[in-house]
Formats: C-alpha cells, structure tokens, sequence
C-alpha cells in the first residue's frame, strides 16, 4: 500500500508539466490527489516531521490567518472557501519536497520531462510565428489552434501565458545541464541554443514582465555563476542582436504604422497593410488594437490601467488595513462601491485582482494575511543561505527570484494555474537546495 501511493503520487508530480498545458481543471485535480495521498501517507506512518520544518510551518501559520481574516471579509463565502482549498498548494510543495524526489534519479526525470515540455512549447510556438498572416496575425499552432490575441503567442496554452511559463520554469530545467550532463562535450552548445531560443520565443510572446524577469534571472545567473559567465554575457549580447535582427526582417514588425500609442488598455493601434483576399494586387488595410507599448506606459504611468489598478488598490487598503476585504473579493468590492471604480479607456471600471502578489495580500488578506505572507517567504529562502555555495541551492535562488521579485505585473495566486506553477516551483527550488546534488562552485 505504501509503495503503490508513494509511486502513484510520483507518476502524478511527473505528468504536472505536461498537464499544465491543458489549463486549470488537470492539473488541480492532478496536485489534490497528490496531496491528498501525501496526508494518507503521512497518517499512515505516522509521519510528521515534515511539520518542523521552518518554511512549511510558516506557510501553515500564513494559511490560518487567510481563514482567521474570512470573518471578516466582506464575502465571507468566497473568501473561506478560497482561504480553506488554499493548503493544496503549500502541501503540493511540501509533497515535492519532502516525500517524492527523494534522489538525484528522481530529480533527473522531472527535469527531463521539464525540459521536454519547454522544447515542445518553444517548438509550439515557433510554429505560431513562422505562419504568421497580417489579417489574422499569428498562424495556427501543431494542433490548429490559433492565438487568442491578435499579435500574441499562446502555442500550446489556451491563454497568453507562454512566455511566463518558460521564464518561470527555465533556470531550473537548466541544472540537468548543470550537473547531470555536466561533462558532455555537447552540454556548453545546447545551453547556448536552449537559452537563445527560450529567450526569443519569451520575447515573441509579447509578454513584457516575462521578458524582465528573464533577463534579471540571467544577470543573477551571470553573478552567481563565475564558471559560466563569459558564455552568458556572450549569450545576452547575441540575444540581443538575434531579436535586433528579426524586428528587421520579420513582416510582422513591419508591415504596419502607428495610428495611435498610449497607455491606455490596448492603447497602440496599428494600421496592418496585406494583399486583398479578392484581389492580391491590391492593398488592403485592418486596424488593430494591442497592449500599450513598455516605454509609453513607463512615461505615461499615470494614464495606465496599471496605475488605475494600483490606485484604486491602495484607496481599497486604507479602508481594510487589518484584515483586508476577503480572499478573492477585490473585484466585488470595487464593483459595488463607486469610489473604488476607475475610468481607464478600452479596460472597464474594475480589475478581476490587484496585478501584484504582494498588493493582492494586502489588500484581501490586510496587514494580518500580508505579514504571514513575508514572514512565509522570509523563511523560503533562508533555506538557501546555509546551502549557497551549491549549483543547485543557487538555481532554485534564481527561480524564487523570479517568482517573487515585488516591482512586476503579476497573476492571482488564488487562481488554480498560477498557483500551482508557483508553489511547483517553490517544491522544486527548496528541493535544490537540501543537497540532493553535491555540487560546489
């Protein structure tokens, strides 16, 4: 019985990756299960001492007080029900951590099938761009479906999340090169090509803060990393020049002018130029709208929907500061109170959450929920501090970093697929760092 849960649980972990393309719904049930098998286990045996240790206990505690400030919410409902199924997530990490890759044979074949599913998604996506057309943008993917968004990548997603996905999960399918193919004459040219190739795809997504965030993970790779520094300096200048040279020649980026650019919600607006489907002879025009240009909202914060968010956020968290308004309650406070509705061209009056993990605590969680939230993360990477001399202690650092770097656009944590990457992620880089892999640079 042990043996069959145990090994159940792991085919479970190991088909996460190529689930989380699927949307939501698979893997949702897929973590459940495997936390729920993870408590039978634990009860079982007797087996507890995962409990103590620091960075679990903290994220307990953090979830108690999502419950402890749901009677207080404005939607008491809503915010139990998402304060009670919130534990999936911190037992799906600690499952990862503690019980299911207990060995280095066991961390290679999940990150050779992350590293599988990242080739199959660069490649998914790389099909979307080389079939591009001015009148429906970019092409259909190997399954025939096409992007969501016009000017956008999704590959094998059903959403506009691919360039957040390898961003998120690149720097740690990188240590199958970092250490177990360290010595193969060919690990240095595929590190080089995976990285050049994952980079252009996350530019090519269109998804600004996943462009960010993977160069700040490669300038802290660079830092950390002295071995390898003269080959991603290298990398980044060629990064560079290769994305330089397709805004040149791809049609995409130049078979357009510039009708309107603000920074308003979809606030550029191009004139596309393309051949008349009755008569390729002539020219014919289509007017689109897309996500404002990075430098026009950075000079023009103030005209933003981001600042609308911000703002209207702020305003919500001054009249809430203790215990916040309630787990996912944000958009059905500012609906029905007028002084939290903002007036932002193309958007609407209300976002569906505050676009920042830390923001998003604050003001549904309140001071409460916001500083077990801290202390939480405070105790994720002082896990790393007494294994930071280890290759693998510094990649999980790099990933975490990522994740939670504060100044960024981000996701809901209380929706099930950027949780689940997210505390996917938090397993495997506090994995890393328990020494599993020996390593010192």
């Amino acid at each position: 019985m042990k043996f069959n849960i145990h090994y159940l649980s792991l085919l479970l972990i190991y088909s996460l990756p190529i689930s989380l393309m699927s949307g939501p719904a698979i893997p949702d049930i897929t973590i459940t299960l495997v936390g729920i098998l993870f408590l039978i286990y634990a009860f079982k045996n007797s087996d507890f001492y995962w409990l103590h240790i620091d960075w679990i206990k903290a994220g307990i505690i953090f979830w108690i007080s999502l419950i402890l400030i749901s009677f207080f919410s404005i939607n008491k409902s809503s915010s139990f029900i998402n304060s009670l199924i919130f534990i999936r997530y911190i037992i799906l990490s600690a499952a990862v951590y503690y019980w299911l890759i207990t060995d280095d044979k066991r961390l290679k074949v999940l990150l050779l099938i992350l590293f599988s599913t990242i080739i199959f998604i660069l490649l998914d996506c790389a099909i979307q761009f080389f079939r591009y057309d001015p009148l429906i943008g970019f092409g259909p993917d190997i399954f025939g479906r096409l992007p969501t968004h016009y000017g956008r990548l999704t590959g094998p997603f059903n959403d506009q999340v691919p360039g957040s996905h390898l961003s998120k999960f690149f720097f740690i399918s990188l240590f199958l090169f970092l250490y177990f193919y360290k010595n193969y004459k060919y690990t240095k040219i595929i590190i080089s090509l995976y990285y050049l190739s994952t980079g252009i795809i996350i530019f090519l997504s269109g998804e600004k803060m996943a462009v960010a965030t993977f160069l700040l993970g490669s300038l802290i790779f660079i830092f950390l990393f002295k071995d390898y520094r003269k080959l991603f300096l290298f990398l980044i200048i060629t990064l560079f020049i290769s994305i330089l040279a397709i805004i040149k020649n791809h049609t995409s980026f130049n078979d357009f002018k510039v009708i309107e650019s603000s920074p308003h919600h979809l606030g550029l607006i191009l004139q596309k130029e393309y051949n008349c489907e009755n008569n390729k002879k002539l020219k014919c025009f289509k007017e689109i709208k897309l996500q404002p240009e990075f430098i026009s909202v950075l000079s023009n914060f103030k005209e933003s929907v981001y600042y609308k968010i911000y703002s209207t956020s702020y305003k919500m968290w001054l009249d809430n500061k203790i215990t916040g308004v309630g787990l996912n309650n944000y958009e059905e406070v500012c609906k029905n109170n007028k002084k939290y509705k903002f007036l932002s061209k193309n958007y609407g009056n209300c976002s569906s959450h505050p676009h920042n993990f830390y923001l998003q605590w604050l003001i549904e969680a309140g001071i409460i929920g916001f500083l077990m939230f801290i202390i939480f993360i405070f105790y994720i990477f002082k896990s790393f501090y007494k294994s930071r001399h280890l290759y693998s202690s510094k990649i999980g650092f790099i990933s975490l970093i990522i994740i939670f770097w504060p100044i960024m656009s981000t996701g809901s944590l209380l929706k099930n697929w950027h949780g689940i990457e997210t505390f996917f992620i938090i397993g495997i880089s506090l994995l890393l760092s328990k020494k599993l892999s020996k390593i010192k640079s």
